[in-house]
């Protein structure tokens, strides 16, 4: 579970010691901002609803946030407990075995509404659960930001890194991780393996290895590589805050 972060049924796995989020309230609010973006398409908690339900465990928070959605999307009702919804018989089956906590254990992926997808992809072996790859969601973060700040640019998700190019560049090549970075033992040998083979096949000679910011770990560290010494490169591991998702929910 090392690589995992969020809940199973009663249980959370919050990730620690980054920037500012230096209480359970805080991660899981951290969480419920993540996973906005894992579940982009069908599940969204605003920013209320981060600061509000990170008071409550993350198993409390999807409860509320699918009873929230049923209340909403329901068309009609013929029997206590048994929903109908429109033009979605995989929806209609998979909301009424979770309200109805029924022995069945038909959870379809092929759902219409947006509700029976949060349930399909909450709801596991009859408990409610969502982990996800802290390392895919960081990147997922990183990504969302630089596409934000540099709109003016174009920017390439290559799965394993994220390259920002324009007309007056070659590119910026960046790779993400999600680790507690120790300035005096930093552990991104992956990340700068990889580094040093695109310098070499000549993609990028400016590469950033990003890492969450954390108390040690608070400016930017450049990298010497013996091997690519007759290389031009740029090698920095910068610390990328995200401290901005508390201040911005703080203000509500």
């Amino acid at each position: 579970m090392i690589d995992l972060i969020g809940f199973k049924n009663n249980s959370e796995f919050l990730p620690k010691d980054f920037d500012t989020f230096d209480s359970k309230q805080k991660l899981r609010q951290l969480f419920l901002y993540m996973s906005n973006i894992i579940l982009k398409d069908f599940c969204h908690f605003n920013k209320y609803e981060q600061n509000f339900l990170s008071n409550y465990s993350l198993k409390q928070a999807f409860t509320y946030k699918i009873k929230k959605d049923l209340n909403m999307n329901y068309v009609l009702s013929h029997k206590k407990n048994s929903f109908k919804f429109n033009l979605c018989k995989n929806s209609t089956k998979t909301i009424n075995n979770y309200i109805n906590n029924t022995n069945s254990s038909f959870i379809s992926k092929n759902c219409k509404l947006k509700v029976a997808k949060l349930i399909s992809s909450c709801f596991v072996n009859k408990e409610l659960q969502l982990l996800i790859d802290k390392h895919l969601v960081f990147h997922e973060f990183v990504l969302k930001k630089l596409k934000k700040l540099h709109s003016d640019k174009t920017i390439i998700d290559l799965g394993n890194a994220i390259c920002i190019k324009s007309d007056e560049f070659h590119g910026i090549k960046i790779y993400t991780s999600w680790k507690d970075i120790k300035i005096n033992k930093p552990d991104i040998k992956d990340e700068l393996e990889s580094a040093i083979k695109a310098i070499k096949k000549g993609e990028s000679y400016q590469i950033y290895l990003a890492y969450p910011k954390n108390s040690d770990f608070t400016k930017q560290i450049p990298i010497y590589v013996n091997e690519l010494e007759n290389h031009e490169y740029q090698i920095k591991a910068i610390p990328y805050s995200l401290r901005s998702i508390i201040k911005t929910n703080r203000s509500l």
